[in-house]
């Protein structure tokens, strides 16, 4: 029986992260609601350390409950919303983002571009 509690996404993605005003870029392995793997320059970090991490707008923070010298295992100091997980992670078999899904698990369409804007005469 697997020790962790929610599924976890693969990720590629960099991330900036901050640890005691120390900054450094890591690459974020995967991902899920309560933690994530990261790879780091070499013994950037302890176990015990807060890390804050930052993607774009998103942002995360958490503990370090296990270290190597490049890769490090974060529990997040808040769970994090699952539509942020999944934006987060992608398939690997399809080797693309993946895709939004209602409630229900069913792919949600894609937004028509529409180049007018608010207001225009069609």
């Amino acid at each position: 029986m697997s020790r962790r509690g929610h599924e976890r996404f693969n990720s590629d993605r960099q991330v900036e992260c901050r640890v005691d005003g120390r900054t450094f870029t890591a690459v974020l392995y995967n991902v899920s609601l309560s933690g994530c793997l990261i790879e780091m320059p070499l013994n950037r970090i302890i176990k015990g350390d807060r890390v804050h991490l930052k993607d774009g707008s998103i942002r995360m923070s958490g503990l370090v409950v296990w270290h190597d010298e490049r890769n490090a295992g974060l529990r997040f100091d808040q769970p994090l919303h699952e539509a942020v997980v999944r934006f987060l992670g992608y398939d690997p078999a399809k080797g693309e983002p993946i895709v939004p899904t209602d409630r229900f698990g069913r792919a949600l369409p894609r937004l028509p571009r529409n180049d007018r804007h608010f207001g225009e005469n069609p």
